[in-house]
């Protein structure tokens, strides 16, 4: 049921007709077209390598991470600008389960990708490090991306609880706002404490942890390489280069997540309650600083895929489609297929001398599947 009249703060609401107005449908637009434009095309290239049965594991991972950017994009956005400048005077009739579910949307979303990203990176690691465990039935990819979804959904279920519709005074009128988790009560802020922890917190030391543990396996299975001559030079600088794509791209993606979401989560776990009255809103600090979160589910598709040369050649011609690459093009897949299944054979080996065999074909195999769409020319490991 919604609170009765808040009697006590007088806050400063936004309008449709004031500059902040046109100010965030400005900037969130440009965000919302640049998120639909780049995970639109990640969705369509991966749907049509996988119509042509070019499958693999990390398609699948990075089909779910654009949908769920997708999400952000079409329905975080908008929701984010109406519940912040349309303040009706009335209280209309499911007004309060509306915003219900859009406070829950808003959150949802954005964790999904953070999910999706712990889940990854679990991948990642049984892949290249422990490739005889990535085989059990937990591991595979689909039990991973439905634990994610899963566990995003039900991590925010109590939003349904907490969020209502409330009346809010400006001037000499009364409006009604859609509150979020209030951060004036002891429940309220143990959950807020709770979801900092475990939607980024947490998952965020979880990658990083078995990120770096896949940095540290590669560098130590190239030193070993190196050191006992069974590669050679040019093999060894085409490892190396493969080394520092890798460790470039996990650093990108957890320093991005980390700049993105970071203010928002420390403003409304730990900041907000301190220096506003709750519901706050109208709160420039804390749109601007969940404005910049939504923005990073633009920068997912540049980092997973468009730091790739060959890629962004690949997504042009099927574009434009074009069915024949030309025979320079043809040329340099070849030789980076070639590369790629040495590179990936050098990857796969084990510190274990009895079972390297083994190890070797399972760890090649996983990732080969993850090895990318158009004749192994994009290097999709993480």
């Amino acid at each position: 049921m919604a609170s009765a009249i808040n009697t006590t703060n007088i806050y400063n609401l936004w309008s449709t007709s004031g500059s902040e107005f046109v100010t965030a449908v400005v900037l969130l637009g440009a965000v919302a077209l640049t998120g639909l434009c780049g995970n639109g095309i990640v969705v369509f290239i991966i749907a049509s390598s996988r119509r042509r049965g070019q499958r693999s594991p990390v398609q699948l991972f990075l089909l779910h991470l654009a949908i769920s950017d997708l999400l952000v994009c079409l329905l975080n956005i908008p929701l984010t600008i109406w519940v912040n400048f349309y303040y009706p005077e009335e209280d209309m009739a499911g007004a309060s389960a509306v915003c219900k579910i859009t406070r829950f949307v808003q959150f949802l979303a954005p964790s999904s990708s953070m999910c999706l990203l712990t889940v990854i990176s679990v991948d990642r690691y049984f892949s290249l490090v422990r490739p005889f465990q990535a085989m059990k039935t937990w591991l595979r990819p689909r039990f991973l991306i439905s634990f994610a979804w899963i566990y995003g959904i039900a991590i925010f279920l109590p939003a349904f609880y907490f969020a209502d519709t409330v009346k809010v005074s400006s001037g000499d009128k009364t409006f009604w706002y859609c509150r979020t988790i209030p951060n004036n009560t002891a429940i309220g802020s143990a959950y807020l404490i709770f979801l900092s922890l475990f939607t980024f917190g947490i998952q965020l030391v979880i990658i990083i942890v078995l990120y770096s543990r896949v940095g540290k396996a590669v560098w130590s299975r190239e030193r070993k390489i190196s050191r006992h001559g069974t590669v050679s030079r040019t093999n060894a600088e085409a490892l190396d280069k493969t080394r520092r794509r890798v460790t470039g791209m996990l650093l990108t993606v957890i320093i991005c997540f980390l700049l993105c979401w970071a203010p928002f989560v420390i403003y409304t776990g730990f900041i907000e309650k301190y220096v506003a009255p709750f519901p706050n809103p109208g709160d420039p600090v804390r749109v601007i600083s969940y404005g910049f979160g939504i923005f990073n589910s633009t920068c997912n598709p540049f980092i997973y895929f468009f730091n790739s040369p060959n890629f962004r050649r690949d997504s042009l011609r099927k574009i434009c489609l074009e069915a024949v690459a030309t025979p320079n093009q043809q040329n340099g897949i070849q030789r980076q297929k070639s590369e790629m299944n040495t590179n990936t054979s050098m990857l796969s080996r084990t510190n274990t001398t009895n079972n390297i065999g083994l190890q070797n074909r399972l760890a090649a195999s996983r990732v080969n599947e993850s090895a990318g769409f158009e004749n192994g020319a994009f290097d999709t490991r993480l």
